[in-house]
């Protein structure tokens, strides 16, 4: 960082701070969607030591939560719409702050530095307000202990939040909240699988945090994810056209093209594969770009937000922190667990980004469906989950899919049951027969819906229009 936007530095000593780590993590915020959804989620604007950084902060976050990109242009227009921006530097500061910053690589260490050097002026603050009290002979000594174990409880917290209250305290919210529960329409609720057996067993998602679907690879995971974020979002339309609830789509597997392929043709039922290059034949292609234009005009009016280039449990945090702050969201469907894993300590790693997730779906009270990957013991007829021991145990309901297989060519059919393996706030149930029919985009179906596969080929090997050989996915 070079000199001349380094703060004048008095002889006094200074709290702990890092002007340099605020410098380059603001820089980096201006410069980067993804780093500024990084900040935004690890900081505060009080982490800052420099005033003029938590005013560009606060304008970052006030940015960040009416919907707009985090940049030079939007950041300075909301310093100046606060009156603060000639205090925080004006424009010239902005592009001072851009121009010098580091790698982008070292921006979560920075964001890390900014928030450390935070904690130690809290704690320099609280242990002097403690000495104070300590000292003062009127001061009831129990309760004075008391009051130091929970604020110390809430310097531990990251936000601050551990507290204790009284019953009556938000009583009007908790009233306001039961009231709203009871008064919902009777029957299944918006947020759903789209499979009419599943949903009458669990009447919707409504009400529960954290959903896991487990299964091996390619048994339909993804497949499921696409049909309840899709089957949701139809329902929220439904109910409120004006404002509805969004279902937020995190797709770590698959991505945002592919994502919007597979829900394209979900919504056209349309087969999948003919959605690929080189799948049509020359005949069948005004067809079925008639098809996937039907199926794209019906996904842009569902109130579907898709998160991007998502990589870390922090990012995925912060996206659904973001995204509901820009509105209410009904759903969060994140596709899969096992790409948020890190380091050689995986399956530590998952739980503890279970754990995160169900965090996030209480502190948002919405119903977050997570895939997680799983092997199946087929001595007990049971499934060997593959890192989710967080997830199944801090979930409100946690299912299943188990694929049939051919007993001849061993390959995965179209068809099998999900079960309920854990519930928490509903009665356990059985098990659901489904059917997928891939030849019309993915659609869990009743096992008597079930048609001659022999036109549309299956998912596990797709015959070529052309003659050409199959085609195994």
């Amino acid at each position: 960082m070079s000199k001349q936007i380094v703060p004048h530095q008095t002889e006094a000593p200074l709290p702990p701070s890092n002007l340099r780590a605020e410098q380059a993590t603001l820089g980096a915020m201006l410069l980067s969607e993804q780093d500024a959804l990084v900040g935004l989620q690890k900081l505060e604007a009080a982490d800052f030591y420099r005033e003029a950084h938590q005013q560009i902060f606060a304008a970052m976050k006030a940015v960040s939560a009416a919907g707009e990109l985090v940049n030079l242009i939007t950041v300075n227009a909301a310093l100046k719409q606060d009156g603060v921006s000639e205090n925080a530097g004006g424009a010239a500061y902005l592009m001072a702050l851009m121009n010098e910053v580091g790698g982008a690589a070292e921006t979560p260490g920075y964001a890390n530095i900014v928030r450390d050097r935070s904690l130690r002026r809290r704690m320099i603050a609280f242990g002097a307000d403690v000495q104070e009290k300590a000292t003062d002979n009127s001061a009831d000594a129990g309760a004075l202990m008391a009051e130091t174990v929970t604020g110390a409880l809430g310097l531990a917290d990251r936000s601050g939040s551990a507290k204790t209250a009284a019953v009556t305290t938000g009583w009007e919210q908790d009233n306001e909240m039961l009231h709203a529960a009871i008064d919902q329409p009777f029957g299944v609720t918006p947020a759903r699988s789209g499979i009419p057996a599943l949903d009458a067993l669990t009447g919707g998602y409504g009400g529960m945090y954290l959903i896991v679907m487990m299964s091996e690879q390619k048994s339909g995971k993804t497949s499921f994810s696409v049909q309840t974020a899709l089957a949701s979002a139809e329902q929220f339309a439904k109910q409120d056209e004006d404002n509805p609830q969004r279902v937020l789509v995190i797709p770590l597997e698959e991505g945002r093209d592919s994502w919007v392929r597979m829900a394209c043709c979900w919504l056209s039922w349309m087969d999948t594969m003919l959605s690929l290059p080189g799948r049509s034949h020359d005949r069948q292609k005004a067809k079925i770009h008639e098809q996937i234009d039907a199926g794209h005009g019906k996904l842009l009016n569902l109130p579907i937000t898709i998160a991007e280039g998502v990589r870390t449990t922090d990012e995925v945090i912060t996206a659904i922190q973001v995204e509901q702050h820009r509105g209410d969201l009904g759903l969060i469907v994140v596709d899969y667990l096992q790409r948020l894993s890190a380091g050689d300590k995986e399956r530590e790693s998952l739980t503890q980004t279970a754990r995160a997730l169900q965090q996030a779906s209480e502190d948002t009270r919405t119903p977050l469906l997570l895939s997680s990957q799983m092997s199946w013991n087929d001595a007990t007829n049971t499934p060997l989950t593959y890192g989710s021991r967080g997830a199944t145990f801090d979930a409100s309901l946690v299912m299943s899919i188990k694929r049939d297989t051919d007993a001849d060519t061993k390959q995965k059919k179209d068809s099998g049951v999900i079960k309920c393996q854990w519930a928490r706030s509903i009665k356990e149930f059985g098990e659901v027969a489904f059917w997928v029919d891939y030849s019309a985009g993915g659609h869990y179906l009743r096992p008597e819906e079930e048609h001659d596969q022999s036109q549309h080929g299956t998912r596990m090997r797709v015959e070529r229009d052309d003659g050409g050989p199959p085609q195994d996915h």
